[in-house]
């Protein structure tokens, strides 16, 4: 079945509707779009832009269809698919030509801007359809132009206000989606997580500052510093309990001590402050051997060694 917006079609139709000449670029344009309208099964029901409907047994235009021309162009259909009267209006604005579609119980409009010269050669006009002997096409430039100006028509007018309209040899592209399979091998992004994917574990803190992954250490690195200052979501916590930019006693790397020293009266160290032993004492049995680990001595080290013993300290026959 043939396409029923065959450029060379169109071109022969709008010979036969326009009964006198073309006056301009735009008389033809007007022209053009009429054309496209009856083709696609359209009734012609008059000029203007009120509701009324004609019976369609008229397809060539009035002799007046261009009087307010290039300024007003107004034609009237129907369609036997549809209820609504549908109105194209177009009109010359500077260099350019402006088209609306319209179907009026819809109140929804739809609009193509064209640029006049770039769709129709202004020394062809005027031009007498019936009496010259030049192709129609040369006014419109070349076929493909012309088809290419259908085509937007066809896209911006004609499947806004009549979608999915049912017309053999019409393809209502609106309706059709195609998506291309894409050739290009797509490259793994490093910066994206894939929540189905493990997540490969990252260097302990020493040897990145900002890394708080470690599988192996009960989900996350206690030597890791900043990792909930990284994550708005991290959850609150006292400064200094671990995971934020602030380091203080209470920190996992210490032991996980959260409590006071017992050797201070109580409430003597704020919460999450950084605080200093101050010693040397003597080792808690609460805390273990602290960092240090086994062989710490009666130095707890916690949360560091700032205190550091004389040589030989131990050796009381000296």
């Amino acid at each position: 079945m043939s396409d029923p917006l065959d450029p060379a079609s169109l071109l022969h139709l709008i010979a036969q509707i326009t009964p006198s000449t073309l006056q301009s670029p735009y008389d033809a344009l007007a022209a053009c779009s009429h054309a496209i309208m009856l083709s696609v099964g359209c009734k012609f029901a008059g000029l203007g832009d009120d509701a009324r409907q004609g019976d369609g047994s008229v397809r060539t235009l009035p002799e007046s269809w261009n009087s307010q021309g290039p300024s007003n162009y107004a034609f009237r259909y129907s369609h036997p698919q549809s209820s609504m009267t549908f109105v194209i209006k177009s009109f010359r604005l500077g260099n350019r030509y402006l088209m609306h579609g319209l179907a009026i119980e819809d109140n929804k409009t739809a609009t193509l801007d064209i640029e006049t010269a770039h769709f129709t050669s202004n020394g062809f006009f005027p031009y007498n359809p019936h009496e010259s002997k030049d192709p129609l096409v040369h006014g419109f430039i070349s076929t493909s132009q012309f088809k290419e100006l259908v085509s937007l028509f066809k896209i911006n007018i004609l499947q806004r206000i009549l979608p999915g309209l049912q017309k053999p040899g019409y393809e209502d592209t609106s309706t059709t989606s195609t998506t291309a399979p894409s050739s290009t091998p797509q490259r793994s992004d490093p910066s994206r997580t894939d929540p189905s994917q493990p997540h490969p574990p990252r260097p302990p803190i020493f040897d990145d500052p900002t890394t708080a992954d470690d599988p192996s250490l009960f989900g996350h690195n206690p030597y890791s510093v900043g990792r909930s200052d990284l994550e708005p979501m991290g959850g609150l916590r006292m400064p200094g309990d671990g995971g934020g930019m602030f380091v203080g006693p209470s920190h996992p790397m210490f032991g996980g001590r959260h409590e006071d020293d017992a050797r201070l009266p109580r409430g003597a160290v704020p919460p999450g402050a950084r605080f200093d032993p101050i010693g040397p004492f003597m080792p808690d049995p609460r805390r273990g051997r602290g960092r240090g680990g086994a062989g710490a001595g009666r130095f707890s080290g916690e949360p560091d060694n700032d205190e550091l013993p004389p040589p030989n300290y131990d050796n009381y026959f000296m």
